[in-house]
């Protein structure tokens, strides 16, 4: 065997109950990913979820969304909105909150429920459009949400 190719494993002997296939002898390239997970940076993200008050902006996921949001509200008023400042301030996306706000108004239990939705959806990798509408549609019961996702997609 070639060293540094392949895994070894080796089972106690009463538990084998038949002899192993052979493998053949010309394996080939076997690709290799250059992938590095960062294990921290996910411990950060679980610790943060856990919290009531969940502060994304101090793991600097904001700058991760793929592509700026477009609302039906009026552009002009969503970066001078002292509401939607209001939450940002407090450590919500400024996306989710754009959008929480121009359909809940200044409903803090509406606009907090909208955002923990959007974001949990959001990263499952469903589209900004379709995941407010979903929790729209189902007053922002996450689980009916993902079920509507989960049952419509083909």
């Amino acid at each position: 065997m070639t060293a540094g190719l392949g895994i070894r494993v080796a089972l106690k002997p009463k538990y084998r109950i038949t002899p192993p296939p052979q493998l053949s002898p010309q394996v080939g390239d076997i690709p290799r990913s250059n992938f590095q997970f960062d294990f921290e940076f996910e411990r950060k993200i679980l610790a943060e979820a856990e919290k009531e008050n969940m502060n994304w902006s101090k793991l600097g996921l904001e700058n991760l969304s793929s592509k700026p949001i477009e609302t039906s509200s009026s552009s002009t008023g969503a970066n001078s909105d002292p509401v939607v400042s209001k939450y940002i301030a407090s450590g919500l996306s400024r996306e989710a909150v754009t959008l929480a706000v121009a359909n809940y108004g200044d409903n803090p239990t509406k606009v907090r429920e909208f955002v923990t939705g959007y974001n949990l959806l959001r990263e499952m990798g469903f589209s900004s459009n379709n995941v407010a509408e979903a929790l729209l549609m189902y007053d922002n019961d996450t689980d009916k949400a993902l079920a509507h996702f989960l049952n419509s997609s083909s």
